[in-house]
């Protein structure tokens, strides 16, 4: 008979122990091991350097002023000279457009300072350029393919 329950005693522990697991942080303190399997995009790679060829271009030139819609309590320059650069691109074109603005003071109607936008544009010419190269590293991806990744995941709960 001692040895009959022992033997049960045995068996349940042994029943219990494979299909759940005491965990503090579960409800009930049961859990299991679940295992996940994914599709993983894995590939070779090597690592290859290559030089690439880089400029800086050098602009100035004069920008005019447009139209005000409010007579400046000051007078303000037709013309404005500016200068712009442009650091490491491919190429160098023979002008570049640009536009800034800049705050006006003016009076209302009402005689009340107030202010206004006043917009310079037109083009900028090159006037110098430098070529220089540097090296880059860059990593290539060859012989991709899909694998299956398993884990391993602890599940709150009995066995479904």
């Amino acid at each position: 008979m001692k040895t009959l329950l022992a033997l049960t005693a045995v068996a349940v522990t042994t029943l219990t122990s494979v299909s759940a697991e005491a965990r503090r942080d579960c409800p009930g303190g049961q859990g299991y091991w679940d295992e996940i399997v994914r599709n993983v995009r894995v590939c070779d790679t090597r690592t290859e350097n290559y030089t690439v060829t880089l400029k800086n271009c050098n602009y100035s030139g004069h920008l005019s002023l447009g139209f005000l819609w409010n007579q400046p309590d000051f007078p303000l320059p037709q013309v404005k000279y500016k200068s712009d650069s442009r650091r490491g691109v491919t190429s160098c074109p023979t002008s570049i457009y640009t536009s800034e603005s800049e705050i006006y003071w003016y009076k209302d109607s009402n005689g009340f300072l107030k202010t206004d936008w006043a917009t310079y544009s037109g083009h900028l010419f090159r006037n110098s350029e430098q070529t220089y190269t540097e090296q880059r590293t860059r990593t290539v991806e060859t012989n991709c393919r899909t694998e299956q990744r398993v884990t391993r995941v602890f599940r709150c709960g009995f066995e479904p």
